[in-house]
């Protein structure tokens, strides 16, 4: 009988050290998720760069060394570009606040090389600037349907805006593909994504206090269930097979945080690379009429050859 008194007096201690282990486990495996997202990109000498401050982070180990020789920090931010050939095929030009294409590449940039700078075409110059070369986008010519793209790596590559774009309504419209999938072996991943600091871009409602409660804007990459089926993002847009060349659209009468405006990742931290090409990305500072987005969709189908279910 002693016996049988003493294992019930054990067991709460039993249960009491399986929950201890239990909530070490779940601390274990919550440190390496953070650790692998947050603090090993430092480890690898990519630490997490956000605007302003990335000119007060010391300048990382480049693991993979860039094919051809590399600015200094204040070289690629001071550096003025010329501004790219015009392109008079699109007609739209009212609100017009970037305009990236892949086929404005610097003179002289050569297939595979790290693009450092991509001058913006629209009248304000905003360029896409990128200081460490191993967070460059790389250049890939005639890859999508023989018009030049920039190639994202999946795992460090995007270009970065703070505080260039505020806060109203948008037009945005791109030109993507992915040749592959999964990527880095996340399937959700970020073609752009804005939002202020902090601000939950699909969220407003979590904006930390003082901060206008505007939701971002970005679009979303991804596939589910890993083979290939025509997806509906989170935003009601469609997306092509994600291999062949995808034509996106986001208009938004409504004012929408363009703070912090990213292209090739989540906005808010290292994570969610985009994996793939992206031609050409513009940026309008108001909600096209209908008009107007049917001129700017006619200009990048006809351009990239797309048919008209590439949308």
């Amino acid at each position: 009988m002693s016996t049988s008194k003493e294992q019930r007096s054990e067991n709460p201690q039993v249960f009491l050290f399986v929950g201890i282990g239990l909530l070490v486990m779940l601390a274990i495996i919550f440190a390496g998720f953070y650790a692998e997202a947050y603090i090993n990109p430092w480890v690898k000498g990519n630490p997490e760069r956000y605007g302003e401050t990335v000119l007060k982070t010391p300048t990382p180990k480049v693991i993979d060394p860039n094919p051809q020789p590399t600015n200094s920090l204040d070289e690629v931010m001071t550096m003025k570009l010329p501004a790219p050939p015009d392109d008079p095929n699109l007609k739209v030009r009212d609100g017009l606040m970037l305009w990236l294409r892949a086929d404005a590449v610097p003179k002289g940039t050569k297939v595979s090389d790290l693009v450092s700078i991509l001058p913006d075409a629209s009248p304000l110059r905003n360029d896409a600037r990128q200081v460490y070369p191993i967070s460059r986008p790389r250049y890939a010519q005639g890859d999508i349907n023989g018009v030049d793209a920039l190639h994202f790596d999946a795992k460090n590559s995007f270009y970065y805006f703070e505080n260039n774009f505020g806060i109203s309504p948008v037009s945005v419209f791109a030109v993507w593909q992915r040749k592959e999938y999964g990527g880095s072996g996340a399937v959700f991943q970020r073609l752009y994504s804005s939002g202020g600091y902090g601000t939950d871009y699909e969220n407003a409602k979590s904006c930390p206090p003082g901060q206008p409660a505007y939701n971002g804007i970005y679009c979303s990459a991804f596939d589910p269930k890993g083979d290939g089926t025509d997806i509906i993002d989170a935003s009601g847009q469609p997306l092509a097979p994600q291999t062949a060349p995808t034509f996106h659209k986001n208009i938004s009468t409504t004012p929408v945080d363009l703070r912090r405006f990213t292209i090739g990742r989540l906005n808010s931290g290292p994570v969610q690379f985009f994996s793939g090409q992206l031609g050409e990305i513009i940026l309008y500072n108001r909600a096209l009429s209908d008009a107007e987005q049917k001129q700017v969709e006619t200009y990048l189908k006809t351009k990239y050859k797309l048919n008209a279910k590439a949308q």
